[in-house]
């Protein structure tokens, strides 16, 4: 039996069908969103959890990322560009 890998988590929770370049699975084996889909500027999920459970927050938490909503919706627009 071989060792799990990062594209084995990738394909198991199907990343690539749902995350559009924004949801990864980093080093660490946890998933990342990065806001503007590129290098750098990834938020680790877990990490974001455990800083907030620091902070006395609990789950559920609703997490927003405009950014990913500022570059949908650049997207959608260059569509009805002439």
């Amino acid at each position: 039996m071989r060792k799990w890998r990062i594209e084995d988590s990738e394909e198991l929770y199907n990343i690539d069908g749902w995350g559009n370049g924004y949801f990864s699975i980093n080093e660490k084996g946890n998933v990342q969103v990065s806001p503007r889909k590129k290098p750098g500027g990834s938020v680790d999920l877990n990490e974001l959890m455990r800083e907030l459970y620091l902070r006395d927050v609990s789950a559920p938490v609703l997490v927003r990322f405009p950014k990913i909503l500022d570059n949908r919706i650049e997207k959608i627009s260059t569509c009805f560009e002439i």
